[in-house]
């Protein structure tokens, strides 16, 4: 799908669906850092709250708005869904679905039914109808670079957390599951809102750059569960590099690849002490 916008002159007003979420946020994200989890939601709560009602009383259009939701939605979700296995790998689903099935419905083409959908999922993972979206390189050279990126994030985390395992053992069954979760629901749902959704909408108002930084710093606050800043300043770069790839590529499919493998990798091969580079 594509979305196009006019550029114009950007004037206070237009910055205020972009301004005011991001702030209730940072101010959120904030309270979770030092370990305020009631503020946290609360901060999230309301934030979705001035998402759905404040462009309806201004009459202004909301997909700006739509997409700092989702972004709320996503950590009420992480704080506030029961947790009904001890499995935290199993328990990812839960929040990550209700998500992806939000996004689509934001983004979904009223003229198609779902066998369209599923003729042309395709074309569906990458954002230009030309298509210049998925490569066969970019298989490799995602894995690559997912790789890289993890072996980074292995050392940063391991400053602060002794065990970054998420499966118990190596086997076929474990990995199996875990890339599942990680590729198809973690590295999907995320890149979905802040790439696909957040940083293509911004893109209407802030011009590519400005797209890139304001979903980049979305993504980096929204860590802030780990309470590192040398991590929120790693969790920064990679998501300007995602930002990036995402642009020049146009291709869902290649980000999530990336973003999915290298929790795929940080999860399970690097904590077991297998494919370190350094």
């Amino acid at each position: 799908m594509e979305f196009r916008f006019s550029r114009q002159n950007v004037h206070l007003y237009m910055l205020l669906p972009i301004a005011l979420p991001m702030a209730m946020i940072m101010l959120g994200e904030g309270f979770l850092f030092v370990g305020n989890l009631d503020a946290c939601i609360i901060l999230h709560l309301l934030n979705i709250l001035v998402c759905v009602m404040v462009p309806l009383l201004m009459r202004e259009n909301p997909i700006i708005w739509q997409s700092f939701s989702l972004v709320s939605m996503l950590r009420v979700l992480n704080l506030g869904t029961p947790k009904f296995t001890t499995m935290t790998l199993e328990w990812i689903p839960m929040i990550y679905a209700p998500v992806i099935i939000v996004a689509f419905l934001l983004i979904r083409d009223e003229s198609l039914g779902i066998k369209d959908y599923i003729v042309r999922l395709r074309s569906f993972l990458s954002l230009s109808r030309e298509r210049p979206g998925w490569k066969l390189y970019y298989l490799p050279l995602g894995l690559a670079f997912a790789l890289l990126l993890a072996n980074v994030e292995f050392s940063v985390l391991s400053m602060t957390i002794t065990d970054l395992r998420m499966v118990p053992d190596m086997s076929l069954e474990s990995l199996a599951l875990l890339f599942v979760v990680m590729v198809f629901f973690v590295g999907l749902g995320e890149e979905l809102v802040f790439r696909y959704i957040l940083q293509t909408r911004v893109q209407g108002t802030l011009g590519v750059l400005g797209a890139i930084a304001v979903s980049s710093i979305m993504f980096a606050v929204m860590h802030s569960g780990y309470q590192s800043v040398p991590y929120l300043i790693y969790v920064f770069v990679v998501a300007l590099f995602l930002g990036v790839s995402y642009y020049k590529t146009k291709s869902l499919a290649y980000v999530t690849l990336i973003h999915g493998a290298l929790n795929f990798f940080l999860f399970s091969f690097l904590p077991f002490g297998y494919i370190r580079l350094f």
